[in-house]
């Protein structure tokens, strides 16, 4: 079976790239547009185990939450103390 490859999956390549090139601020854009992808089809009606170009959803999300969770936040440590709903 032939690997799909559409915009999600060219999403998460390129931050992956991104991050080994340690290229953080273009990787947080990549992986925050991922994020909003995933978003969209989430809304759109697909479930955690629904494909979208041939990987589940749920994966997807995990994909782009842990390599911003891994990467991108450590990065910021003063995320969390200056993050607040306004």
């Amino acid at each position: 079976m032939k690997k799909e490859e559409g915009k999600v999956t060219s999403t998460w390549l390129k931050a992956r790239k991104l991050l080994k090139e340690e290229q953080f601020e273009q990787a947080e854009q990549t992986l925050d547009l991922g994020i909003a992808l995933v978003a969209h089809f989430t809304i759109e009606g697909l479930g955690d185990k629904d494909l979208l170009e041939g990987v589940k959803m749920e994966t997807w999300k995990e994909r782009f939450w842990i390599a911003t969770e891994n990467f991108i936040w450590p990065r910021r440590p003063d995320y969390e103390t200056n993050w607040r709903f306004k």
